[in-house]
């Protein structure tokens, strides 16, 4: 997936031996934000919420990643530029930055793969802050739960149930909403037996249909609280 999909097995077995694998336990930090850049990782099993800290101490989650996903990757002046944080156990290839690049300048194929994970990670950020800047509360909540759904779904992550894999603190600080706010918007979405709440962390999807109607972004439409 992703990356070494452009590969045949010649010249993936020169990638895997730029770096090795490596293990997080669940909420263990893969990598700070503002640290110096070593490795950047492609997960192989797990899932990762990748954050930023603002000014003021908050920390504001702008991306979940999956397996086949990269992460790690983007620098400032040499350092992280954001944070990888484990939210279930993880897995993944590290590979040395500086090692990975000069591999890169030799394979066309696979400085196209990386520019095509990049460009898909970037849109899926800007998806985000359209979600956080037109979405009513209830609406943000269902795309996200679409969103979790999908991004386990094509990563061969179990859905049924749907575990999040968040405490409802960062579910709220990826929505830019409150705790109880997501609360509320919870209770709302089973209350119209869309979802069911089976425990803190894990939904059952009731209507599919009906939950990705509620958090669809309707462009030119007069938005009114659903």
């Amino acid at each position: 997936m992703n990356l070494c999909g452009a590969l045949d097995h010649i010249r993936l077995a020169q990638l895997l031996a730029l770096g090795g694998q490596r293990q997080w336990d669940k909420r263990q930090i893969l990598f700070r934000e503002g640290d110096p850049m070593g490795s950047f990782f492609k997960i192989t099993q797990g899932v990762v919420a990748v954050s930023r800290t603002l000014d003021d101490g908050r920390r504001q989650i702008v991306a979940l990643r999956a397996p086949g996903d990269c992460l790690g990757y983007l620098h400032i002046g040499g350092n992280y530029a954001f944070q990888g944080e484990a939210l279930t156990d993880v897995e993944a290839c590290a590979f040395d930055r500086r090692k990975f690049d000069a591999f890169v300048q030799l394979h066309p194929d696979l400085a196209s793969a990386l520019a095509e994970a990049l460009s898909v990670a970037l849109t899926q950020t800007g998806r985000n802050m359209l979600v956080m800047g037109k979405l009513w509360a209830i609406e943000r909540v269902a795309s996200f739960l679409c969103e979790i759904s999908e991004l386990y779904g094509a990563r061969r992550v179990s859905v049924t149930p749907l575990t999040l894999y968040f405490k409802r603190g960062e579910i709220a600080d990826y929505l830019g909403l409150t705790i109880e706010t997501v609360s509320r918007a919870f209770s709302q979405l089973k209350k119209r037996n869309v979802i069911a709440l089976i425990e803190s962390d894990t939904v059952a999807i009731l209507d599919g249909e009906r939950l990705s109607e509620i958090g669809k972004f309707k462009s030119g439409v007069k938005r009114t609280e659903p």
